[in-house]
């Protein structure tokens, strides 16, 4: 009878640890999911700053270009 409550009571142990290892084993997958769409999204921010400054550096040119063709504009006389 002690023989049998021993062997019980590995099983039940036994059990509970492949439950433990197998949410371990998720968590990690999991981890490593996550971790690779944070890397994703990194150089999605990275890419996005790289437009934002390319975009900034054409409107000021832009800007420039505008306000030379008005001084040209303004230099025209008007009959």
């Amino acid at each position: 009878m002690k023989e049998d409550n021993g062997v019980e009571r590995f099983v039940v142990l036994e059990d509970r640890l492949n439950k433990i290892l197998k949410g371990f084993t998720a968590l990690q997958e999991e981890k490593e999911g996550l971790f690779s769409q944070m890397k994703e999204h990194k150089e999605e921010v990275e890419r996005l700053r790289k437009e934002i400054s390319t975009l900034r550096d054409e409107r000021v040119e832009v800007h420039t270009r505008i306000e030379r063709l008005i001084k040209r504009l303004e230099g025209l006389p008007i009959a």
